[in-house]
């Protein structure tokens, strides 16, 4: 029987590298080819983790993740999107972000710096308050 918690230890957050996109591509391929085998698509059984949704914070199972991990491209922690072109980075606040690892545009990949830079940009808040000052 699978055990429904995550491994121990920060084992679970892995970045998200070439070789992380080439995996997802495979497990697309597995699918499509065990669908034609049986001859219909078959309905996903496997539903979202409602605890791991994007906007949500990191569950306390998981732990912290190693400050190098922090808002860096990672691996999905769901396995409902294991077979889907998905990436989350977590923040300082371990609030998680989704992002999909297809081409942006059609010309900037997930690894490209100028798609970094944007996600960098909008995972993190500003950090000064705007006031009204009375001179």
């Amino acid at each position: 029987m699978a055990s429904l918690l995550p491994p121990p230890g920060t084992a679970v957050f892995r970045r998200f590298t070439p070789e992380s996109l080439v995996e997802i591509e495979r497990l697309k391929e597995e699918r499509k080819k065990a669908a034609q085998v049986d001859g219909h698509e078959e309905e996903e059984s496997v539903a979202p983790h409602a605890d791991l949704e994007a906007g949500k914070s990191l569950p306390l199972i998981y732990g912290d993740p190693p400050p190098e991990l922090l808002n860096t491209p990672l691996e999905d922690l769901d396995p409902f999107y294991k077979a889907q072109s998905t990436f989350v980075v977590v923040s300082k606040g371990n609030t998680i972000y989704r992002f999909n690892a297809e081409p942006a545009c059609y010309i900037l990949s997930p690894f490209s710096l100028v798609r970094r830079g944007a996600i960098r940009i909008l995972i993190h808040s500003y950090p000064l308050s705007f006031q009204l000052v009375s001179l």
